[in-house]
């Protein structure tokens, strides 16, 4: 669970119809999860009314692959003589409208791996790759939008915070950088003096930054002044997305403790201790706050005092957030077992956890009432939280 040899854990995230999804390492797609099939095939029309004709249906040629043949990514059907057999998967199902990369750059574009959530904002995404590269593409194309990346000359694992007229990209060498988001340049910068890990929090004007060496700076998002008269400083790294609660930033870390700090003043309100890192984002619903820890313990914890309410144990560390489907509390631990459990008791709602056998690090989403989960590797899943069951999603 580190970034030696990345994998990327970002999180799907939605627009509309489309489900951006980091698919594959460092590679981004926009994927229909409710593709046309079926009787729809049969025509040439927009029968789901979202802007692309038979976007699930298998794209067939001569000689099409089929089965088997779908589960890789290879033409597994060449050399027969046909003018496409070298097209690959060409008769399966069919739901990624595009990918980014595309494959077809010159030079190549390596993006190493995807950590960071990626933001939408109207007709753009926006995300940040671990190679240091910062993107803008056309959500419907999937094409960049910038004569060229922001290159930050240093790995990205935090993921970008945006504003109306600033883009906002913390990296690894601990610079927040402000970038416009219509062109890309560069137009301010803070020093943080040691690496970001943690997505910046913006919120009524004030970004609040969290560093590995346990610092979380609240600063003026116009002029990234100081607002404190000092940082919060912990003992060791902060590394978890900060989230607002009651008055609150809270903020976890390497130091084991998961920290509320005052919006206003930058002093602690109450600190909560557990066995290892609170590295996953906190969850904040009617007072509490569902902190996942690398324990394996998922704590509900009183947002005013600070106080446990109660706790799950998983069977694995759990690095990804928890989230609220309906009335359901869903957490899916390192080894992709996902609980569904009572939000007010920790009682689990399923007679077991739904194994997905897929590693999961990445954060969920909540989709039309479901949870969309990606795993490591970049296969998806879509949980039923009543029932605790899933199926896979198609990326082709």
């Amino acid at each position: 669970m580190g970034f030696n040899n990345p994998e990327g854990w970002a999180g799907p995230e939605v627009a509309g119809d489309l489900l951006i999804a980091s698919t594959d390492k460092g590679e981004l797609s926009a994927l229909d999860p409710n593709a046309e099939s079926g009787p729809q095939c049969d025509n040439s029309t927009d029968d789901d009314q979202d802007g692309w004709v038979n976007e699930g249906c298998p794209q067939v040629g001569t000689k099409a692959e089929k089965g088997e043949e779908c589960d890789n990514d290879t033409s597994d059907d060449t050399a027969n003589g046909a003018a496409d057999d070298d097209k690959v998967n060409d008769g399966c199902p069919h739901s990624s409208l595009w990918k980014f990369p595309t494959g077809d750059e010159e030079p190549e574009l390596d993006l190493e791996a995807i950590y960071g959530t990626p933001i939408i904002s109207g007709d753009t995404v926006f995300f940040a790759a671990y190679s240091g590269d910062v993107y803008a593409l056309s959500l419907e194309t999937g094409e960049p939008l910038w004569g060229q990346p922001f290159d930050t000359d240093s790995a990205i694992i935090a993921g970008v915070a945006l504003a109306e007229t600033a883009l906002y990209v913390a990296d690894d060498d601990g610079l927040l950088r402000v970038l416009d988001p219509q062109t890309g340049r560069q137009t301010d910068v803070f020093d943080a003096g040691a690496s970001i890990w943690a997505a910046p929090l913006l919120a009524d004007g004030v970004l609040y930054v969290a560093s590995v060496d346990g610092r979380l700076y609240a600063l003026d998002a116009e002029t990234l002044e100081l607002v404190w008269d000092e940082p919060f400083e912990a003992e060791q790294g902060l590394v978890s997305d900060p989230v607002l609660a009651a008055g609150t930033v809270l903020v976890g870390g390497i130091d084991r403790e998961l920290h509320a700090v005052d919006v206003e003043t930058g002093d602690e309100r109450w600190s909560f201790a557990a066995d290892n890192w609170f590295w996953g984002r906190p969850l904040v619903e009617d007072g509490s706050v569902y902190a996942p820890n690398l324990d394996g313990r998922l704590y509900a914890i009183s947002s005013e005092s600070g106080v446990e309410r109660w706790s799950f144990k998983a069977d694995e560390p759990l690095r990804s957030a928890p989230v609220l489907a309906g009335d359901i509390l869903v957490i899916a631990d390192r080894e992709g077992n996902v609980y569904g459990l009572d939000p007010d008791t920790g009682a689990l709602n399923w007679p077991a956890p739904a194994a997905l056998e897929k590693a999961v690090l990445a954060n969920p989403l909540v989709l039309n009432g479901e949870v969309v989960i990606s795993a490591e590797g970049g296969d998806l899943f879509r949980l039923d939280a009543g029932a605790g069951s899933f199926d896979e999603v198609e990326t082709r």
